[in-house]
């Protein structure tokens, strides 16, 4: 009778330790899903997931957005490595909630450089609107950053609509990417703006 109470102990112990991996395991399987999700727009995480690989698309109707912060490597050559990226953290998070608030999303950042598409993976028949109002949103944002900010952010925007081509790339580090001429001719835009 005591080895049978003592082996019971024991299955209740081990029963006890499963579950608590069990816990481990989907808090990682979470905080996986979430990091996935920060980097690849959710449908093509979803597809991803699902069958190892993410099939390239042509998008016809989408806008993209180009944005630059002006004069920016001049003002960072005069900035401590950690003010400077608290400084694009700032700005970029604030941009990624306008971005977001009217249904675009973020493609990438190339170093003060933000671009944004509405229209693709997901369709979005207003996606012009979007982008323009995001452009905007973006454009409020920097005007009441600044005047409570010691630094004083300026940026230059191009739109663009048209066809873009979108797809993972690499496989050691993933990126969903786009190309196209919309891409070039809004990045033209943006560095010939204001």
């Amino acid at each position: 009778r005591e080895e049978l109470e003592d082996q019971k102990m024991k299955l209740a112990e081990a029963n006890l330790k499963l579950l608590e991996y069990n816990e481990i395991i989907e808090q990682e399987r979470q905080r996986s899903e979430k990091l996935l999700l920060n980097i690849l727009p959710k449908k093509i995480a979803e597809e991803l997931k699902e069958n190892g690989s993410a099939k390239p698309e042509c998008f016809e109707n989408v806008t993209v957005m180009f944005s630059d912060i002006v004069d920016f490597t001049h003002i960072s050559e005069k900035m401590e490595p950690a003010g400077l990226i608290n400084e694009l953290n700032e700005l970029f998070t604030g941009f990624d909630h306008i971005a977001r608030s009217f249904g675009c999303e973020r493609i990438k950042t190339i170093g003060d450089a933000y671009l944004c598409v509405c229209g693709m993976p997901e369709k979005n028949d207003q996606h012009a609107a979007s982008i323009i109002s995001t452009a905007l949103g973006i454009r409020e944002f920097l005007k009441n950053r600044n005047e409570k900010s010691p630094l004083k952010w300026q940026i230059r925007i191009g739109i663009h609509s048209g066809k873009v081509v979108g797809g993972v790339v690499g496989t050691e580090k993933y990126i969903y990417d786009i190309f196209g001429d919309t891409i070039n001719t809004a990045s033209r835009m943006e560095s010939n703006s204001e």
